[in-house]
């Protein structure tokens, strides 16, 4: 990944080279943005630069070596669990196959993907004290090559305490020629003794002209990325999900038209609240990262059926694959109730990423959706 490669953000790619020409590299940068805009690629970017620029005739096999991910100065960390081939302990280096193949398909891909490709969608990932050990023994060893070494934390809202508090003392005193980057979507969720030791860049979602153009360069039509972008939300990996098919989303399609379908029913008839309650274990059956994923693909139908009731078509790019009429769902979201919705839908979001129950969660979402949905 070159900065050139990178969709979007002209000033911050400028201002990352123009403090590598300078010799202005902080020791522990902080990359924030939101999913899909591409902050690991601009990390990947700006640690290669960092690490081969000084060193001149090494520069074009430093360069293949970061190309393939196997430069051994330039260190992974990402959220992971034990799974069918990792039974205790996992740390980042247990799957360092599985990320490379992970970034080469779409570096712009995201934490449910990375999840789903090492095969523990059902559980949540974390960043433990075990990594953090492991990387301070990498941490203290020469570099390779002679010149810097980098160490990406993806996702890095994912470290627990015990992790980020052994890492404070290593990024307060870190060894000479030592570059921290932390990527991460969300700062809140990070610790402030960590944030305040960092230089912080913060990049905005991609805009859609650019995702279109990105997804033409790639071959897709004209018609096609125009529809991957509008749908996207400033998201490449999301418009390129949608370009390649790959965003269906039939299951969560299913559970929503489903959801809604007995909400509306229990106003006239109250034994639905039954179905309700059946939808609700099902769906608490799933992975928690699954259960965040269609809370997110439900506030996306939400918002979608908002544009349709005002009039605004032209942004809409849902089409239901089943016989669920959008256009009758849609005189339903409105102004009266779409606000509410969406909060509930939020606070659920929260609540299954605290490890609340699922199960009381949905139940609780649900029997709510039923006054909701009919409040206009």
């Amino acid at each position: 990944m070159l900065f050139r490669d990178i969709i979007g953000h002209a000033f911050i790619k400028k201002e990352l080279q123009r403090n590598l020409t300078l010799g202005r590299i902080p020791h522990c940068q902080l990359i924030c943005g939101p999913e899909g805009s591409g902050a690991l690629p601009v990390a990947i970017a700006y640690a290669r630069q960092v690490i081969c620029n000084e060193l001149d005739q090494k520069a074009e096999f430093c360069n293949l070596k970061i190309s393939e991910l196997k430069h051994p100065d330039l260190h992974f960390v990402y959220p992971v669990a034990n799974n069918q081939d990792v039974k205790s302990k996992a740390i980042s280096s247990s799957f360092i196959t599985n990320w490379r193949e992970f970034l080469s398909l779409n570096p712009y891909g995201n934490l449910f993907e990375w999840y789903m490709s090492i095969g523990i969608e059902n559980k949540q990932g974390k960043i433990g004290k075990d990594e953090a050990e492991n990387l301070i023994k990498k941490m203290s060893l020469k570099s390779y090559e002679g010149g810097w070494k980098a160490v990406i934390i993806w996702m890095a809202e994912k470290m627990n305490p015990s992790a980020t508090n052994k890492l404070l003392k290593l990024i307060e005193e870190p060894p000479e020629k030592t570059l921290f980057i932390f990527v991460a979507e969300d700062e809140l969720l990070l610790m402030d003794t960590l944030v305040s030791r960092c230089q912080r860049i913060n990049l905005n979602k991609i805009p859609n002209d650019l995702i279109k153009k990105a997804l033409v360069d790639k071959g897709f039509s004209n018609e096609l990325a125009n529809k991957a972008s509008l749908e996207s939300n400033g998201s490449y990996n999301k418009a390129f999900s949608f370009a390649k098919g790959k965003e269906s989303d039939s299951v969560f399609e299913k559970w929503f038209q489903s959801w809604v379908r007995s909400a509306f029913k229990v106003k006239k008839n109250k034994e639905a609240v039954l179905e309700l309650v059946d939808w609700s274990k099902t769906v608490s059956k799933s992975g928690r990262e699954t259960q965040k994923k269609f809370i997110a693909y439900s506030l996306e139908i939400f918002r979608q059926a908002l544009l349709l009731n005002y009039g605004i078509s032209e942004l809409t790019f849902y089409s239901p694959s089943t016989d669920f009429n959008f256009d009758s769902f849609s005189k339903f979201i409105g102004g009266a109730n779409v606000e509410e919705i969406s909060l509930e839908l939020e606070n659920a979001y929260i609540q299954i990423q605290s490890n609340g129950n699922p199960n009381m969660i949905f139940t609780d979402l649900s029997l709510k959706l039923t006054r909701l949905i009919h409040k206009n």
